[in-house]
């Protein structure tokens, strides 16, 4: 059993919002990184983008479940009275929220078929080659 099955959901979610801030960290000045590991880091998101309706559809069912199987109340930082309505409301952004997921997917996927196969010569010194530097 490694460490990520002792999460709760939670806890997960807070590591993968880590996780995109450190990638996001980590990409923020890269200069010399070549097509080919652009490429398998859009297939890396379009994978998580790919799990993201599922997680949605998951967390819609959990708030449909609390609906029915608990005591819900408003807290008194919303004008909103009715949980069910409160309720309801999320459940609609989330099925939006699935259906831009499934897109997102689709568009990262892409983006990675798109640069799968370029392949990079090394950095551009900005000086002009010469002809018997072709090869």
């Amino acid at each position: 059993m490694d460490d990520n099955d002792q999460l709760e959901a939670g806890g997960h979610a807070s590591a993968a919002r880590e996780h995109v801030y450190g990638f996001n960290r980590a990409t923020m000045w890269e200069q010399d990184q070549i097509p080919a590991e652009t490429s398998a880091q859009l297939a890396e998101f379009a994978e998580i983008a790919a799990a993201l309706p599922q997680a949605l559809s998951q967390l819609s069912s959990t708030l449909e479940q609390a609906l029915a199987h608990q005591v819900l109340s408003m807290d008194a930082m919303t004008d909103e009275s009715d949980p069910a309505m409160a309720i309801g409301v999320a459940r609609l952004h989330l099925e939006e929220a699935r259906g831009l997921a499934v897109h997102l997917h689709k568009h990262l996927n892409a983006a990675r078929n798109a640069t799968a196969h370029v392949i990079s010569q090394g950095a551009d010194d900005g000086q002009e080659s010469m002809p018997w530097d072709q090869p």
